[in-house]
């Protein structure tokens, strides 16, 4: 009898544990995305989309808004005649240690702006991008990029037609 009551025990207690370890630290995540004008002489022939969905994708409207502190940096790209500001958006997410996080879509078709954002939570942080910018026509400029990030950093993603911004804090 006894040995049950434990193994009931010990079961509860690795089940409470589990669900403190898959519910993770939050983060602050904020980014922006921009089209630039940089001359290059890279050749652009992308016409499909080849952005590479994960199999678990969430809309940005499921997290809670966080304030953003990356507006000094919007107005000034608003100000520049060499920088469009298309997106600007941050949000709070959880994510498990040694875990993967949820991607989630950043989409504005207005914007010609879509694909994906991911923070992947290891001994490691590592940011994961994979973004479409469509200005105008059928060209496709594609920017995917997988990175070490330190909290509180502010990294930026380059591409000769678009960049993205991004900044990832505890919460």
């Amino acid at each position: 009898m006894t040995k049950i009551k434990y193994g009931i025990l010990l079961s509860v207690l690795c089940l409470i544990s589990g669900q403190s370890f898959a519910e993770g630290r939050r983060y602050k995540i904020e980014l922006i995305v921009f089209s630039q004008q940089s001359a290059t002489n890279e050749v652009f022939d992308q016409y499909q989309s080849q952005i590479q969905w994960p199999q678990a994708l969430q809309a940005l409207d499921v997290y809670s808004a966080a304030g953003k502190s990356l507006t000094g940096i919007w107005r000034r790209l608003q100000a520049s005649s060499e920088y469009r500001p298309l997106v600007h958006v941050a949000w709070v997410q959880r994510i498990g240690a040694n875990r993967l996080g949820t991607a989630v879509r950043i989409h504005n078709a207005g914007r010609g702006i879509d694909g994906f954002f991911r923070v992947q939570r290891g001994n490691l942080l590592h940011l994961i991008a994979d973004f479409e910018y469509q200005p105008e026509g059928d060209l496709i400029y594609h920017l995917k990029e997988k990175r070490r990030f330190k909290l509180n950093e502010i990294h930026y993603l380059d591409h000769p037609q678009f960049g993205v911004i991004v900044r990832v804090s505890p919460y």
